[in-house]
């Protein structure tokens, strides 16, 4: 693999960033999915539905074959659910991320390995954080399949845990879905804390998706009048 390199991100970055986000989420879809395969509300109707077919018809190959198109709606509706998120993504922060991020008092970031942009990360202020806090929020740390494995994700963490230090913050806080197993190992090999949980709409909910919040504390925190 060719080395990489950190730099801040420029307009002709857009496209590649919002493909790396894009496929990002999409490859959440199967660990969704087979998390709700393991959820009493999902495999019991199933079942219940394939019981049903079965003793009506009296055929189990007709119950096997509406259980698989159960199955591939179930499959469909979280692929609809991850790319209404991206779309709402790509309205909001990433439709003009100098704006939104290197305007804003924060700052993006890409990883670049051979002329191609492979990693991202971007940081914002928190707008309220708690009283006697001064706190930066972690966002879109995103790295290309092929790339990872080679400590890009932790370097361009790094990269905001240095920023924050520089700016005086006493916080580096962030948050990630139940099912990003990689996003959380890292965080938590790095000292990141747990501090919340939550879910971010009933559908969500319904998933069994959890947002889990994480908190990084500097040395030297911030104090209000320095």
């Amino acid at each position: 693999m060719a080395p990489y390199h950190i730099r801040q991100y420029q307009e002709r970055d857009h496209k590649r960033v919002l493909e790396l986000f894009s496929r990002g989420m999409e490859e959440h879809v199967p660990a969704i999915f087979r998390r709700m395969l393991t959820l009493p509300r999902t495999l019991l109707p199933l079942l219940g539905v394939l019981v049903t077919i079965a003793l009506v018809s009296g055929s189990w190959l007709l119950a096997t074959v509406c259980s698989f198109l159960v199955l591939f709606c179930l499959w469909l509706l979280i692929w609809l659910v991850c790319r209404d998120y991206v779309a709402t993504c790509f309205h909001t922060d990433l439709a003009d991320i100098t704006k939104s991020y290197l305007n804003a008092r924060g700052s993006f970031w890409v990883a670049e390995s051979g002329d191609q942009v492979v990693g991202t990360v971007g940081c914002l202020p928190v707008k309220d954080p708690p009283s006697g806090k001064k706190q930066l929020q972690l966002f879109r740390l995103s790295v290309s399949s092929e790339h990872r494995g080679q400590g890009i994700a932790k370097a361009l963490v790094r990269t905001v845990l240095q920023f924050a230090r520089d700016q005086g913050y006493s916080d580096v806080v962030l948050e990630t879905s139940i099912v990003q197993y990689s996003a959380l190992a890292l965080y938590q090999a790095m000292g990141f804390q747990k501090t919340d949980e939550y879910f971010a709409s009933i559908t969500m909910r319904l998933m069994a998706l959890s947002i889990f919040r994480f908190t990084y504390s500097l040395p030297f925190a911030w104090e209000p009048g320095m």
